[in-house]
């Protein structure tokens, strides 16, 4: 009874901890769809620039939906599965996803900030403003294509309106910055878990990392070969990319050069609260006498912070040493990491 009482408490606790994280990522995305229904700044051009002379494909390499797939939903579900079946661990599951989502969020509210701001024209916005390469448009012909006189143009000389606002969205790149934020999170996930950097150079841990991050390259090339961008929005949308990507994977997790860099940050509640029924492997099903000196009681706190990545320590006082998945003194390097593991192991270490 008292178990499950206590439980209870450590639940809400982590419910309350972690709730406001993941309110916090829901309004993210709501002020982004709200910020991407405004009318981007309507940057002057010049009719004779080469660069905004490209044709309007129709049909793009990697549509929308498909970037969708391959820059989030395929990284979520790949983390899911090496926490649920590998780590066995729903801590980092939670981290996992949790810092996926908040990546992209970040991503998504950044980009589209910049390019309402910014307003630049896409290179094949002349066809999208005049439809010059659409011959059942009858659109003009570029040769006779004028600017006024020491002047530059701007967006009321378009006779084409349906695809103007999304024609002054070119900078920077949405699908570089949106792949490279999630593809470039899976990366450092994968890193941590198979311990990249250990000093051993073993190549199929470097191809395992560097597959990702060559799938983000390769959607954000396709934005230039589309006549979507220019080289310049895609640099800039890579780097916006994989900026967050960083900075949200090391919200949850600890540096690749920590010792056990493939542990979870564990939960932000008091060491009283933390829970020790995670995974069906570390459940007890009797209630037992909640006290401390009780050994079932420190055989399920180190059950959990098995799970977690914890290590247990206190410091003399009896407080806890550390509250992250990894002690303060493993974090510096004073524990030493073996690498003579297989990859199976790596895995799962």
């Amino acid at each position: 009874m008292l178990s499950a009482i206590r439980l209870q408490s450590r639940t809400k606790a982590l419910l309350r901890s972690y709730g406001r994280d993941w309110v916090l990522v829901v309004i993210v995305l709501a002020l982004f769809t709200f910020v991407d229904g405004l009318e981007p700044f309507h940057r002057q051009f010049s009719v004779t620039d080469m660069s905004i002379q490209h044709p309007f494909a129709k049909k793009e390499t990697v549509p929308i939906w498909l970037a969708l797939v391959l820059a989030f939903i395929l990284p979520g579900v790949i983390i899911a599965c090496i926490a649920l079946f590998y780590r066995r661990s729903y801590t980092d599951l939670h981290n996992g996803l949790l810092g996926l989502f908040l990546a992209q969020a970040l991503v998504l509210i950044v980009t589209d900030s910049i390019k309402i701001a910014v307003g630049r024209p896409r290179p094949d916005f002349l066809d999208r403003c005049l439809s010059i390469y659409d011959n059942q448009a009858q659109g003009i012909p570029v040769p006779l294509l004028v600017d006024p006189i020491n002047m530059l143009s701007n967006s009321s000389i378009c006779t084409r309106t349906d695809l103007l606002k999304d024609g002054f969205k070119s900078f920077p790149s949405g699908h570089s910055s949106f792949s490279f934020g999630g593809l470039g999170y899976l990366s450092m996930y994968l890193a941590g878990k198979l311990h990249l950097f250990d000093e051993r150079g073993h190549i199929y841990k470097s191809i395992c990392v560097l597959a990702p991050l060559i799938g983000a390259a390769l959607i954000a090339i396709s934005r230039v070969d589309d006549y979507r961008h220019h080289w310049q929005d895609v640099s800039v949308g890579a780097f916006i990319g994989i900026i967050f990507a960083v900075f949200s994977y090391r919200q949850y997790y600890p540096s690749l050069a920590s010792a056990k860099c493939q542990h979870p940050f564990s939960p932000r509640v008091t060491d009283e609260l933390l829970p020790t029924v995670l995974l069906p492997h570390h459940h007890h099903d009797r209630d037992i006498v909640e006290d401390e000196s009780h050994p079932d009681h420190a055989t399920d706190r180190q059950a959990f912070l098995s799970n977690v990545g914890g290590t247990g320590s206190y410091q003399r006082d009896g407080t806890p040493e550390s509250q992250s998945g990894t002690s303060l003194n493993e974090l510096h390097g004073s524990a030493k990491y073996d690498p003579a593991r297989s990859f199976d192991q790596s895995i799962r270490a």
